[in-house]
């Protein structure tokens, strides 16, 4: 099953900078240890914002909530988005039956 994850912090926490930057660490090296694992399949930093986005391969949404939950930034998140990704080749032949449907 593959996902859109895209995740924001629009306020910051009231918490020490030093702090929050050390969630920060701490949320990359995950997402690289995930993308290393084969659970992140592309993704990295929305430009201009504190925020991220991430193509996300799981078996179950069991699996789905364990990765999101436990990122190190979970707590601060204003805004979450998960949305399910039809893949490619699965698009393709959808739309090449309805293209022979049509007269």
């Amino acid at each position: 099953m593959l996902f859109l994850l895209k995740v924001e912090i629009k306020k910051l926490p009231d918490i020490p900078m030093k702090d929050f930057l050390g969630f920060v660490v701490k949320e990359w090296e995950y997402f690289i240890r995930m993308s290393k694992r084969g659970r992140i399949l592309a993704g990295g930093k929305l430009a201009g914002s504190r925020g991220a986005a991430a193509i996300i391969e799981v078996d179950t949404n069991e699996d789905l909530d364990q990765l999101v939950t436990n990122l190190p930034l979970f707590p601060f998140f204003t805004d979450i988005e998960m949305t399910p990704l039809v893949p490619t080749d699965k698009a393709l032949t959808d739309v090449k039956r309805i293209h022979s449907l049509m007269k």
